[in-house]
């Protein structure tokens, strides 16, 4: 293996050397911050938005319907995303969560591989190998006038050609991050917003999806911006783009949740000649997207739990993940889920029916979601669906089963439904068998603590899956 491993840097190297490396594609990697799946138009529930350019996208490369992150939010997502590890490995379940060691990312991997890696914008990433830092897009997420443009970006790529370097380069917007101050909210008149069915319904609910729609509307900007800069600079063809949806939006059962409205994913890839325009149902989640890129690149697997979607990408299969695996942990509420093409299994052994109240939707916070859920409170004293909707995120039965092909907004809980008892004991076999894997359990202590012995347990996991 290690005369392997000598044989093929020497390889990239004597590339390097000669300029046959620029024939590598480049990357690029659009990531939003805070923006359900449901959110453009090219979804099949896409609510009321404007999205044009993103839903161009989707008709130009593939579009997959069941990506997902492990956690909704943005710390352990983009942890994931970066270093192709789940929370379980990694040790940020949530973003107070420090990693659990020094693991190698993106930087790492394409940059062994003779990879420039930029980024411009919001990093919440906590790493010693750090991205080339890109000017252009504002990096506070909580800013009340974020700005974005891209001659940084456009600066970073011709250094890179001068270089005679391909680049991978992350344009991680803050859109549409709370405080929702951008965008011109004009454009979704109340009447016509659409409310999603696990939401109840009234002036200032339809307000913050009006506001959230603005951002997004920006969000869609940034992507035109950088789909034409490509075509400007003549890249398009030898480029490979990705755009990421990042988390959920910051409503109930949105960010911070397990349901599919926080951990669901847009995910769109296109690569003009090599991927064919196509919707997939493969099965697959932020931590694959590090090994594809390096599958791609002709580099070798890294040691992730993620793996290469190539195949799917390339139309050869629609198979990849037979689940995604999915976490929610704090200090005093905890949830494992697991996904397939058809159903998910929410497991919630531990409740704190508080938690989500004191912590997510205080009522005394300024944020448009706890606004939202003071408007809920009060129509829930003389409406049972709204209070029926209250319930839902905050008093979770120990098992909730979704048909997610016919529910996908997850309203029928089918667990206690005696004709999916064998279904409810078959996903939950599947999942406890996966947090044994995983080294995962529902303990709510930091994470952190334990770094050490997380480490080496991580470390000699997945070294056994990597050498089968």
């Amino acid at each position: 293996m290690k005369i392997k491993r000598l044989v093929k840097a020497f390889a990239v190297a004597m590339l390097m050397a000669s300029g046959a490396v620029a024939e590598k594609p480049n990357f690029v990697i659009v990531l939003a911050d805070d923006v359900s799946w449901s959110s453009f138009g090219c979804v099949d529930a896409g609510l009321y938005t404007r999205t044009p350019n993103i839903d161009k996208l989707a008709t130009q490369g593939m579009r997959f319907t069941n990506f997902s992150c492990s956690g909704a939010q943005c710390c352990p997502t983009r942890h994931e995303l970066y270093t192709g590890l789940l929370p379980p490995s990694s040790g940020v379940y949530a973003n107070g969560n420090k990693p659990a060691g020094e693991y190698k990312n993106i930087v790492n991997y394409l940059g062994n591989i003779g990879y420039n890696v930029g980024l411009t914008g919001k990093i919440h990433f906590n790493t010693a190998s750090g991205f080339l830092k890109v000017s252009g897009f504002t990096s506070g997420a909580n800013e009340k006038a974020p700005t974005w443009e891209m001659s940084g970006v456009k600066q970073f790529i011709e250094t890179s050609q001068a270089e005679d370097k391909p680049f991978c380069m992350v344009i991680a917007s803050v859109h549409a991050h709370h405080p929702w101050t951008i965008g011109d909210v004009s454009n979704f008149p109340l009447d016509k917003i659409v409310v999603p069915p696990h939401m109840v319904d009234g002036p200032v609910t339809r307000e913050c999806l009006a506001k959230h729609a603005a951002e997004v509307e920006d969000l869609d900007n940034q992507v035109g911006a950088t789909m034409k800069l490509l075509d400007d600079m003549k890249l398009a063809e030898n480029t490979v783009l990705v755009f990421l949806s990042e988390q959920g939006t910051a409503m109930p059962n949105g960010k911070w949740s397990i349901y599919d409205y926080g951990t669901k994913a847009l995910c769109l890839v296109r690569w003009p000649g090599k991927i064919k325009p196509a919707v997939t149902d493969a099965v697959a989640m932020y931590c694959d997207i590090v090994p594809t890129l390096v599958d791609i690149a002709g580099g070798e697997a890294p040691a992730t739990d993620g793996k290469s979607l190539f195949s799917v990408l390339k139309g050869e299969t629609s198979d990849h993940r037979e689940h995604a695996y999915l976490v929610h942990q704090s200090s005093d509420y905890t949830q494992r889920a697991i996904r397939n093409k058809e159903f998910k299994l929410i497991w919630s052994p531990k409740q704190d029916t508080d938690y989500y109240l004191a912590v997510m939707m205080d009522s005394s916070r300024s944020k448009f979601f706890a606004q939202a859920w003071i408007e809920w409170a009060e129509k829930a004293k003389t409406d049972p669906d709204a209070q029926a909707k209250i319930d839902r995120v905050v008093r979770h039965p120990e098992f909730e089963l979704y048909n997610i092909v016919n529910d996908p907004w997850e309203l029928d809980n089918l667990a206690n439904n005696p004709g999916y008892i064998q279904k409810v004991e078959e996903m939950h076999a599947q999942l406890k068998a996966d947090m044994e894997k995983l080294d995962d359990s529902f303990q709510t202590a930091d994470p952190k603590k334990a770094k050490g012995k997380k480490r080496e347990k991580v470390r000699k996991r997945i070294g056994r899956r990597n050498n089968r």
